[in-house]
């Protein structure tokens, strides 16, 4: 936020939560929401209020927006962060780390809880059947394949596909999910949603193949 430090890190701290680990998401949404960073959220204030779970809560708050219509480059603008994110996870960094022109990214604060108020719903639903089981699943291992899976997720989300967001920002979600709450049957339905976005985009990708090829052939062009 473009205040001084010391003005910033009240807004922190007013917007900080329990440091215990069960602390839900969606709690840390609605205290987000309720606009007690000021007018407007940066990225910074979202990690210093997610405290220790900062590293599959960002994975989930840029992914989970994907699952909905978003204004056009919108899902590109949210899978750069979440490439960065998604690789780090990959190569086992404890606490993320993001540019400062990315932490300073704001939004205000009326979207932020607009947003939060169509994710929390969904979320709180489906924190009440999550729980820690299949620990290998979430385990040391299991953290760096999710990450590996999430980065080529991301990759898909940049890609031009039409009304092919949402399939992977679940699969994304899913597995954030999952690592927030330790559950393997979270992230085994990640598994189940990346495998069909993959399905989903290499079907389209032999179909525009195949309509290029067509088109050429049409057009008397060798391909």
């Amino acid at each position: 936020m473009s205040t001084s430090p010391q003005i910033a890190t009240t807004a922190r701290d007013a917007c900080a939560v329990s440091p215990s680990s069960d602390t839900l998401l969606t709690d840390t949404l609605e205290v987000l929401a309720s606009g007690c960073a000021g007018d407007c959220i940066s990225i910074d204030d979202v990690t210093s209020a997610l405290g220790s779970k900062c590293f599959a809560g960002l994975l989930f708050l840029l992914a989970a927006p994907n699952i909905f219509p978003t204004p056009p480059f919108v899902d590109i603008a949210l899978s750069i962060p979440l490439m960065i994110l998604s690789a780090q996870l990959a190569f086992g960094v404890r606490r993320p780390w993001l540019p400062a022109w990315l932490l300073r990214r704001e939004v205000a604060t009326e979207r932020f809880a607009a947003i939060a108020g169509r994710l929390s719903p969904v979320s709180r639903r489906v924190e009440t059947v999550l729980k820690r089981r299949i620990a290998p699943l979430t385990g040391i291992l299991g953290h760096r394949l999710i990450g590996l899976a999430c980065l080529a997720l991301a990759i898909m989300l940049a890609l031009p596909i039409p009304f092919g967001n949402a399939l992977p920002g679940a699969a994304i979600a899913l597995f954030a999910l999952g690592l927030l709450n330790r559950d393997g049957i979270a992230v085994l339905a990640g598994v189940a949603a990346t495998l069909a976005s993959g399905g989903v985009a290499a079907g389209l990708g032999y179909g525009a193949f195949r309509i290029g090829e067509w088109i050429a052939e049409a057009l008397s062009f060798p391909i």
